[in-house]
């Protein structure tokens, strides 16, 4: 859960906690034996109507999120990781007029890797580090004008097999060169048999570690809702409106999900909610602003499906 203070973009939030959760869902399970490996495959339809943007027009977003990731136990106390990502977000402009009077960008691709590195420490304590590399850019853009990277670590203490917490920090080079620094916490904290609070493990429709309070009917239905400050930044193509300049896409997510889990490792989460405080973003190729415009509550659905073994 980061301060209310922080709004780092969405790379930099999804590297930092999603080997957070990673490594707080490791210390949820019993230890494994060395060498053994373990899979997660999941794919992530999602869908936002048209929505009125100020001072004209309106847009609507069509995206897919597809993971893939395997951990292996090289010891009883280290597990190394390697996550794979390809995001695609379709957006269909019209009537624009506040961002150049024309389709400001169309498809969106996000793609990369990172290492998670996890060990136990003594007193119930753990280590984690990743390095991670990302491509954040339009169809057509450079790649090598839309590589993000960086690096986090943090230590996390486990009070019981249902309560943690951690802090960390994490560096990240952002498309446009900028550094961004900043701390964080994480929290996975049940205190009933039924309500816990939690930056939940997955990164899937909504990106991890969105602080949610869970409600489990049983062991197979669990009901969750919370928030999420997003910022998704990538490299424009050299044909637009700006060209190879940066596009941005920024608000809070509020949402509710429904998850199913089911027997063989497949587990299906089903969101509905909204992304509110919206803002569409037009930078030049060093990140200088052109040209922003807010736009409406902007109501999605989603639906993940995820397999493990």
């Amino acid at each position: 859960m980061l301060s209310p203070l922080d709004r780092p973009t969405h790379t930099a939030l999804a590297l930092i906690l999603a080997v957070t959760c990673v490594m707080s869902d490791a210390l949820a399970q019993a230890p494994s034996k060395p060498g053994k490996w373990s899979y997660e495959v999941s794919v992530s339809p999602y869908h936002q109507p048209s929505v009125d943007i100020d001072g004209g027009g309106a847009f609507k977003l069509s995206s897919a999120f597809l993971r893939f990731d395997v951990k292996r136990v090289v010891s009883s106390t280290t597990t190394i990781g390697l996550g794979l990502k390809y995001d695609i977000d379709d957006y269909d402009f019209s009537n624009e007029i506040t961002l150049g009077g024309t389709q400001p960008w169309n498809d969106v691709r996000r793609f990369g890797l990172s290492i998670p590195i996890f060990t136990r420490l003594q007193n119930n304590w753990s280590f984690g580090a990743v390095p991670s590399v990302d491509w954040l850019q339009e169809e057509g853009a450079d790649n090598s004008d839309s590589l993000a990277y960086g690096m986090t670590a943090f230590v996390l203490k486990s009070f019981s097999r249902d309560k943690s917490i951690g802090f960390g920090a994490g560096v990240f080079r952002e498309i446009d060169d900028d550094t961004e620094v900043f701390p964080y916490i994480a929290v996975d904290w049940r205190f009933s048999e039924r309500w816990r609070i939690a930056n939940p493990f997955q990164a899937e429709a909504l990106g991890p570690a969105r602080l949610e309070l869970i409600y489990s009917f049983n062991e197979r239905w669990h009901l969750g809702g919370g928030g999420v400050y997003r910022a998704f930044r990538f490299r424009l193509d050299d044909t637009g409106i700006a060209p190879n300049g940066i596009g941005e896409n920024e608000g809070v997510i509020a949402f509710l999900r429904l998850r199913r889990l089911a027997p063989a490792g497949i587990n299906v989460d089903f969101y509905a909610g909204a992304m509110v405080d919206g803002r569409v973003q037009l930078k030049d190729r060093n990140g200088s602003g052109l040209a922003s415009a807010d736009y409406d509550p902007a109501p999605f659905a989603a639906v993940t499906f995820r397999l493990s073994f």
